[in-house]
C-alpha cells in the first residue's frame, strides 16, 4: 500500500497509538532495501551491460561487482556516476540514494540541481561533469 510520507508523519505524530501499532499498519510501506535485488531490477530496466556500465563509469571491476552484492558501499558521487551511465530516471537515482542512506538530490543545492538537469536531459556523464566544471562545482 502507498501511503503519503506526510500521513506516515502525522502518525508517527499520535499521541494515543504505540509504535508497535504503527509498525503493524504501515509495515508495507517501508522501504524494501535488497541491494541485490534493487541492482538486479534497474541493470534489467537500463538495458546496459555490466561491462558498459563498469567502463563508462570508470569504476573497477571488482568494486562494482562488490557494489552490486552489497558488499562495498559507494559514495554519493559513484553512485551518481554509475546511474548516470545507466541513464535512469530521477526517481531511479533518489530511491538508490535513499537506499545507500546518501542526501537526495535537492534542487536549492546548485551541484545537485546542475545534476538533476543533467538527469532530466538525458546528459551523458562525460556532459555532466563538464556541466559541473563550466559551473565552477566539484566533479564527480
Amino acid at each position: 500500500m502507498n501511503k503519503k510520507t506526510e500521513d506516515l508523519l502525522n502518525q508517527l505524530k499520535l499521541e494515543n497509538s504505540t509504535y508497535y501499532e504503527y509498525l503493524y499498519n504501515n509495515e508495507d510501506c517501508f522501504l524494501d532495501t535488497d541491494i541485490s535485488q534493487f541492482w538486479k531490477r534497474i541493470i534489467a530496466e537500463s538495458n546496459k551491460k555490466k561491462i558498459d556500465i563498469i567502463n563508462k563509469a570508470d569504476i573497477g571491476y571488482t568494486f562494482f561487482y562488490d557494489i552490486l552484492k552489497g558488499k562495498k558501499h559507494p559514495s554519493r558521487d559513484m553512485l551518481i556516476k554509475i546511474l548516470l551511465v545507466m541513464n535512469v530516471d530521477i526517481d531511479v537515482f533518489q530511491e538508490a540514494l535513499r537506499i545507500y542512506e546518501w542526501a537526495a538530490l535537492y534542487p536549492k543545492i546548485k551541484r545537485d540541481s546542475i545534476i538533476i538537469y543533467a538527469i532530466n536531459h538525458n546528459f551523458s556523464l562525460q556532459k555532466t561533469v563538464e556541466l559541473l566544471e563550466n559551473n565552477s562545482e566539484k566533479a564527480l
